[in-house]
């Protein structure tokens, strides 16, 4: 590469009197570069390549991307690198499937099944599911995708006795299976929404950084009186925002 004078840069940068500073100039170019080049989940190129292409020192464009960090448009994913941020949803608090909810929304739901068992019921699971505790229930452990992109790590347990051969059944969408298969379709449910910051387990399998925060929703389903599901849901906080309207209750003062 040809030497270029101090303090300019290639002629992709373009005139420093139309943009005030190549930091801003590096970040215009990056987020041209999102739009029309890169989708959601693919990496932006290595600070060093942006470094030589662009003739910027690495502080600018290490500047330059923190800035697109802080806006959402990149995420810092520790080890592998900076990529273009995937789906973000707002959800609202209402009992529906994964699947049903992303696809309302243009997203592609997917769903990983990482283990399936039939297994004693822990004290605190038989509790919410009402349950003896060592009563057999089926432990489902799922990864929640939007656009390819993770968004939950999913954990939920079902008494045993209500779904017999669930664990030979499609795990992807349990909701529908319920309703075609076993007649039982859910109709109520309590959540509990809470913060959570992401520990080694979830960082890895939802492809975050450790401490990232976590939107953690746990919940109980019933179909009639009959409660069928005990679930806690791991959420990505970069990915998942609750849209609630509030209406008062008693006297406002």
């Amino acid at each position: 590469m040809a030497q270029q004078q101090a303090g300019a840069g290639p002629e992709r940068i373009g005139n420093p009197e139309r943009v005030p500073t190549k930091r801003a100039q590096v970040r215009a170019l990056l987020e041209e570069m999102i739009s029309t080049e890169i989708g959601p989940g693919d990496a932006i190129p290595s600070e060093r390549t942006l470094v030589n292409d662009l003739g910027v020192s690495r502080v600018t464009v290490r500047q330059a991307i923190a800035d697109l960090v802080e806006s959402g448009r990149l995420e810092r994913i520790q080890g592998k690198g900076t990529y273009v941020t995937g789906p973000q949803v707002n959800s609202r608090l209402h009992l529906t499937s994964f699947s049903r909810e992303m696809r309302a929304r243009g997203l592609a739901p997917a769903t990983k099944v990482l283990s399936a068992a039939e297994v004693g019921a822990p004290g605190d699971v038989a509790e919410r599911l009402g349950v003896a505790p060592g009563q057999m229930v089926i432990r489902v452990d799922r990864l929640r995708l939007a656009d390819g992109t993770p968004m939950a790590h999913e954990i939920g347990f079902y008494p045993a006795k209500l779904f017999p051969g669930l664990l030979q059944r499609e795990l992807g969408a349990l909701y529908d299976v319920f309703a075609t298969v076993y007649g039982v379709v859910a109709t109520s449910g309590e959540q509990i929404v809470r913060a959570d910051a992401a520990d080694h387990n979830h960082a890895r399998i939802l492809g975050v950084p450790r401490r990232a925060p976590l939107l953690v929703q746990e919940r109980v389903t019933r179909a009639g009186d009959q409660v069928i599901e005990f679930s806690t849901s791991w959420y990505r906080g970069d990915r998942y925002r609750i849209h609630m309207a509030v209406t008062p209750r008693g006297a406002l003062g």
